[in-house]
């Protein structure tokens, strides 16, 4: 493997944030600790039917950190979600886990470089293929079975971001990976540059994602990015595709549960929400995040 490439201003600076966590515990657990709760603070901004279970996992993290150290989580997601405020497309997540030497070499995990990611997105998401299955039916789906940190999906929104696709509203992305902490990577940043879609923890092979293409299938193990929730556009669809289902007669309980979690997100701001419910996220504000620009998480210009 070749000499990581040199950090820059925004890698040094969640480098050291992360260094500054407990150093009892290893570099790997930390990094582990550090997606849970990241993916756990944004998932719980909508989705009501595991809020709970979720919670007491949050909690069962904290419970390992002196309080001290654990504000210091809200330092490394603000320097993340800076990062991505003045460079959305990229992996940033995945090379600093490479960079930290935290993968797992048993697994084989060495990610996809981001340039290569998107030569292929290019290649394979030609212009006037994409805008012809637009045409069709108003959205496509984009899909990575071996997700990683979500580099391939990035540089797919990132493809049609160049050619004047909102990949907000017209795309859906679908991940899965059976590596946790390489799986919550991926919902982070899908959600944080504001991609509707899902991730789901899991062996793509003995046990895939096999729910309805919107739908998904409702459980646990399927993480639902914010977008999916917020944007007036996905929710209309969700509602259609729930009902047609219904209708059928071919939905079954989870879809029916996840339905529920759409409906009680339906007009609720998950900024408010979050002043009330999660530290991490209200104290990364305060450290003075500036505004989005482009399509970021919650910008959500036009619906």
């Amino acid at each position: 493997m070749g000499k990581p490439a040199p950090r820059g201003n925004d890698q040094k600076a969640f480098v050291k944030a992360f260094n500054t966590i407990c150093q009892w515990n290893s570099p790997w657990e930390r990094w582990n600790d550090m997606v849970t709760l990241f993916s756990i603070e944004i998932a719980n901004t909508v989705d009501a039917v595991h809020r709970e279970k979720r919670n007491e996992t949050y909690a069962a993290i904290a419970r390992r950190y002196r309080p001290e150290e654990f504000r210091r989580f809200a330092d490394l997601f603000a320097e993340l979600t800076l990062a991505l405020d003045r460079n959305p497309f990229q992996d940033f997540l995945g090379s600093m886990y490479m960079e930290l030497e935290l993968g797992s070499k048993a697994h084989g995990q060495c990610f996809t470089p981001y340039g290569v990611c998107q030569c292929m997105a290019n290649m394979a998401m030609p212009e006037e293929h994409v805008k012809l299955q637009l045409e069709k039916s108003g959205w496509i789906s984009v899909n990575d079975c071996a997700c990683g940190a979500g580099a391939t999906l990035i540089a797919a929104a990132e493809r049609l971001f160049q050619i004047g696709i909102n990949y907000q509203r017209q795309a859906l992305f679908v991940a899965q990976d059976l590596d946790h902490a390489v799986a919550m990577m991926c919902y982070i940043q899908l959600s944080m540059i504001g991609c509707a879609g899902r991730v789901r923890i899991g062996d793509t092979l003995l046990d895939p994602d096999c729910g309805d293409i919107l739908l998904g299938d409702g459980k646990s193990a399927t993480w639902y990015t914010p977008m999916l929730y917020l944007s007036d556009i996905w929710r209309g669809r969700l509602t259609a595709r729930f009902l047609d289902r219904m209708l059928s007669g071919s939905g079954p309980k989870a879809e029916q549960n996840e339905a529920k979690a759409y409906q009680e997100a339906e007009g609720a701001s998950a900024f408010a929400q979050k002043a009330e419910q999660a530290p991490v996220l209200v104290e990364a504000r305060k450290k003075g995040r500036k505004a989005s620009e482009g399509q970021l998480m919650f910008d959500l210009t036009g619906g």
